[in-house]
């Protein structure tokens, strides 16, 4: 072992990747309340997913802290993480094999496995296949253009040129792994798997993620508590959606997402000439406590990269209860919790 391969071991080893919450996995507690902290330390505090690559190849974990590492670093979503995955769901260690198909899926955002029966061999064969293909289109694909892609074939669609495997799920899963993995910097891919979609409700759901990604409004919400969506308000939704996707992709020939964050900004007030540089950080805090709530998991993962905590909010979900008590939770970490959004917001290192 080289010195800095036995300096990085040390290091890792030193970062505690400790996860007492794989001691309830699998089961019930685990899912609603073990994984949600774990995840959470890992994100906030352990080593990046290239590191804790690195650790594993150089023998820093023992089947017990791989187990924890399985479970906890899925939610980074990285692609580089899935040999790991590949590697141990063929273990002849049960609960290793668990952790390995329940991370793996839970990695790319898919829905979570039962496990009732444990993952025998053949159906652990079938999976590492599967990671074999998901792994080898990665490699020119991004994990949120596969999703998209799988949705769109729920419809008949295709993402333009696409090559490479794609998973057999409804629509619904799709978009929720779709969201979960999604970057600003995918904001291309979804504009065009929604200018590729036909079924409204599909294209409605793409716009909620463009409204997050863009920070714009596209559904205005009718006045009155009693009042509900109808087709005339989706038609404007979607009319609104089909002028800015073509304006951005056809007029300014956009590929990235910074101008179209400039441009919002600017209808907010904000004149910001980097919109996602630490400068900024002030505004994205006040728009994480006064934002529309399809606006909340975006902007605080863009909080996050400056070095803030790591959020556990939704797009399509943003009015849950669940995400509403999150939100709190967050703006709590941050310090603008009173009445007014004052106070001294808690500014990240």
């Amino acid at each position: 072992m080289g010195l800095w391969m036995s300096v990085l071991v040390a290091a890792i080893s030193a970062a505690s990747v400790a996860a007492p919450e794989s001691g309830n996995f699998p089961g019930s507690y685990f899912d609603s309340v073990g994984k949600t902290m774990l995840q959470q330390r890992a994100m906030d505090r352990w080593p990046g997913p290239t590191q804790l690559v690195h650790g594993w190849r150089a023998g820093a974990f023992d089947d017990d802290a791989k187990i924890g590492l399985l479970l906890g670093a899925s939610a980074s979503h990285d692609p580089v993480l899935i040999p790991l995955y590949r590697e141990s769901v063929t273990s002849a260690n049960p609960r290793l094999r668990m952790a390995a198909a329940y991370g793996y899926r839970d990695l790319l955002g898919d829905a979570l496995p039962n496990l009732a029966g444990g993952v025998d061999p053949v159906a652990a064969t079938a999976l590492a296949g599967e990671m074999d293909a998901v792994a080898a289109t990665l490699q020119t694909r991004p994990l949120v253009e596969m999703w998209l892609q799988s949705a769109l074939a729920t419809e008949g669609k295709s993402m333009p040129g696409w090559k490479g495997t794609m998973l057999h799920r409804p629509a619904g899963i799709c978009f929720r792994a779709v969201e979960q993995v999604l970057d600003f910097d995918d904001v291309r891919y979804v504009m065009i798997a929604y200018r590729t979609a036909e079924n409204r409700g599909n294209r409605a759901t793409l716009l909620r993620l463009l409204e997050a990604m863009t920070l714009k409004r596209f559904f205005d919400t009718p006045d009155g508590q009693s009042q509900g969506w109808g087709v005339e308000d989706l038609d404007e939704a979607l009319a609104a959606g089909d002028s800015y996707v073509s304006y951005w992709l056809d007029v300014r020939c956009v590929d990235g997402v910074d101008s179209m964050l400039r441009a919002s900004f600017a209808e907010m007030n904000a004149r910001v000439a980097q919109p996602r540089l630490d400068s900024s950080f002030d505004i994205w805090l006040r728009l994480l406590r006064w934002g529309p709530p399809t606006w909340r998991a975006m902007v605080a993962r863009q909080l996050y990269a400056f070095g803030g905590q790591w959020p556990q909010l939704s797009i399509l979900q943003a009015e849950s209860k669940t995400d509403q008590a999150s939100w709190q939770r967050l703006l709590g970490w941050y310090g603008v919790l009173d009445s007014r959004g004052a106070g001294r917001a808690r500014v990240p290192r």
